[in-house]
């Protein structure tokens, strides 16, 4: 691979998917005109040397960690990864290559350790996805510590976050009577448009939503979604024109989660700034009111 990859000066794009006898992969220098690069399922992936140096696109998935080596002159403007693990990985060992980008995608179905705190900032980060999408996330994780990352991230225009869990395990903050955690957050003056896709009842998810809606002055739009937001589980576009039943555990939280909206989100929400919530098909479902 290294050997044919020299001959190709003009190079702009390039992907690898599904190349499972590859260990080390190597960018070289000599790659002047490569400006996106992606690595999808290369299960014997270990390392990535990159060494282009007007790369500034940048995707990996796959289902293990790898090991990124990053030329020290690389400004990546989109920058994309997914495996167990990245949250805290990319916080870690990639801060000081990430000091460019403008759209950040993480995605993790499983976080061992908390969000660390960042000793610097994304200051040219406007757009942040982090998504922990998973059948069940460790109980143990503290979705509060991401605001480490969104503090750090003063230039943010859009934040989407992905916590949905088809069995949330984690603390409810339904009936729970001790008060919410605050800390004094970044102010942020650009940020409109915030999104959480698998909104819960989980308290550490509370306490982030309403970090960031008491952190945030220019916020325009604000949606909480409490569903599993795949369309096809909905009546309006599935050919039977029945939503996809849900399971009986979910529809509980889903009623817990809007329970904690409107008594802990609800009324921190600005005048102006407009509030959507999304919730399951009422006509195919029955979802407990709680009080």
């Amino acid at each position: 691979m290294g050997s044919l990859l020299h001959n190709f000066f003009a190079l702009q794009r390039m992907q690898l998917k599904n190349c499972n006898n590859i260990t080390c992969l190597k960018i070289p220098f000599n790659l002047q005109q490569l400006k996106y690069l992606e690595v999808f399922h290369c299960s014997s992936l270990q390392v990535i040397e990159i060494e282009a140096p007007i790369l500034s696109n940048f995707g990996f998935m796959g289902l293990r960690q790898v090991q990124l080596s990053l030329g020290v002159a690389l400004q990546f403007k989109k920058f994309d990864m997914s495996f167990p693990g990245v949250v805290s990985y990319a916080c870690t060992n990639l801060l000081s290559n990430l000091q460019y980008v403008e759209a950040l995608s993480l995605c993790s179905r499983r976080e061992i350790i908390d969000t660390p705190v960042l000793p610097s900032k994304f200051l040219h980060l406007k757009h942040l996805s982090v998504d922990l999408n998973a059948m069940t996330f460790s109980p143990t994780y503290d979705y509060y510590s991401l605001i480490s990352l969104f503090d750090a991230s003063p230039s943010l225009e859009t934040l989407v976050l992905n916590v949905l869990q088809r069995k949330m395990l984690h603390e409810s903050i339904v009936r729970d009577t001790s008060n919410l955690r605050q800390i004094p957050g970044h102010r942020h003056d650009r940020l409109k448009t915030v999104k959480i896709i698998g909104f819960s009842s989980a308290k550490s998810v509370v306490e982030l939503t309403c970090h960031v809606i008491e952190n945030t002055t220019s916020l325009k739009c604000l949606t909480l979604d409490t569903t599993t937001r795949h369309p096809w589980h909905s009546c309006l576009t599935n050919y039977s024109g029945k939503c996809l039943q849900l399971r009986a555990d979910f529809l509980v939280e889903v009623g817990k989660g809007l329970l904690a909206i409107r008594t802990y989100v609800e009324p921190k929400v600005p005048f102006g700034v407009e509030l959507n919530v999304v919730e399951p098909c009422r006509r195919c479902h029955d979802l407990e009111p709680l009080s």
